[in-house]
């Protein structure tokens, strides 16, 4: 009798522990705020801010710092550079503009507005603007400690490469060489790795992940399908932006296990879908949903844990192997520009993704799964009685 229980609750356990491969996000909102048009939203570590760029009255491109709910805009930066690619880090919003040289560089300020300069004083370029240069390169990347940044620029071959940098602008370094373009870094929570777009030897943008001691490269994705900007989310999640199949004209924001498996829909919802980003803790996350009109919304929603997925099977990993061959370039687009709507905050019709029905799914199996051992039990203590 006891062994069948100990094998019941043990079925149970092996069913909840795979099915747990999906992060739930849930209370999924767009923010009714003053510009329909607007890019590259970043929330706060602690997730109450939220920072974006967007156009002022004077059609310049700034940074803008709201709450979390929309409210208390607030104008960071009164310059006329254009300005995209923000990262929040510990204590400093990084930002992409030009310097003096007229190249693309990185910039910080602090979230009040003070405090802006330039961080890395060299002639090299480190980012690049949206739809002229493809591929994009993305924003730069922090640590979680604030520490270091993670950045794309040009190695002597003039190909983009990963570096990173300290907050205080010292110990440059190229991260990893290979025969590769690599762009769109991002820091695992830890700092001990960095997720990135690069090729594959069919000239494919996949997700490799390497060391930040740059000894060797992992190959995360194989579908061959165009992406870009991923981000390490929470429980291992890694997000970033791609198409549902090689014939797919919109972006969605989609998900991978850190293991390779796992692929699926993020948010299942929304026309196009760019810029996932979330709190340090992992429970808030924020992106931008733009609509069949090319109108920009800051999305917010609530992560409330690990779901079971029914989504797009798994792939099967590559080993850490060595780079090879040359890469080709890729079309991305601008970012949106203009303005006008009003303060507060409205539902999203679409709602988030559908893992409340996948965990009712799962609970229900589970159901039956516990009435038919319950039944077998039964039937094996008659049998045992005569």
């Amino acid at each position: 009798m006891s062994k069948l229980w100990f094998g019941v609750c043990f079925i149970i356990l092996l069913t909840m522990v795979t099915g747990a491969s999906a992060v739930s996000v849930e209370n999924v909102k767009k923010l009714d705020i003053n510009e329909t048009n607007l890019w590259d939203p970043v929330i706060s570590p602690d997730g109450t801010k939220i920072a974006y760029a967007a156009y002022d009255d004077a059609r310049n491109q700034q940074i803008f710092v709201i709450n979390a709910d929309g409210t208390g805009k607030q104008k960071l930066i009164g310059d006329a550079l254009k300005k995209w690619g923000l990262a929040w880090g510990q204590d400093k919003i990084a930002y992409m503009s030009f310097g003096k040289d007229g190249l693309e560089k990185i910039f910080v300020v602090n979230p009040d507005g003070t405090g802006n300069q330039q961080l890395i004083l060299d002639n090299t370029r480190q980012g690049n603007a949206a739809g002229d240069k493809p591929p994009q390169w993305a924003a730069p990347s922090w640590s979680s400690d604030g520490k270091t940044l993670a950045y794309t620029s040009l190695d002597e071959k003039t190909d983009p490469k990963i570096y990173i940098v300290n907050a205080d602008s010292t110990g440059k370094r190229l991260v990893f060489k290979d025969n590769f373009k690599q762009w769109s870094p991002s820091f695992s929570p830890d700092g001990k790795n960095i997720v990135y777009v690069s090729y594959n030897d069919r000239y494919n943008e996949e997700l490799f992940i390497v060391d930040i001691e740059g000894t060797a490269r992992r190959q995360l994705t194989f579908d061959e399908i165009k992406k870009n900007n991923p981000i390490w989310g929470p429980d291992g999640t890694i997000t970033f932006i791609s198409y549902e199949n090689v014939t797919s004209s919109n972006e969605k924001i989609f998900a991978i296990n850190q293991d390779g498996t796992g692929k699926r829909l993020f948010v299942d919802s929304d026309y196009r879908q760019r810029s996932p980003t979330f709190s340090r803790d992992g429970t808030k996350f924020a992106y931008d949903a733009i609509d069949s009109t090319g109108v920009s919304r800051i999305t917010v929603g609530d992560i409330v844990g690990i779901v079971s997925t029914t989504t797009t099977a798994a792939v099967t990993p590559s080993p850490v192997v060595p780079a090879v061959t040359t890469p080709v370039a890729i079309k991305t687009t601008e970012p949106a520009k203009t303005a006008a709507q009003t303060p507060g905050i409205e539902e999203t019709p679409e709602g988030g993704s559908d893992t409340k029905g996948v965990a009712l799914t799962m609970i229900v199996v589970l159901v039956i799964i516990i009435v038919l051992l319950a039944g077998i039990l039964v039937l094996s203590d008659k049998f045992k009685k005569k």
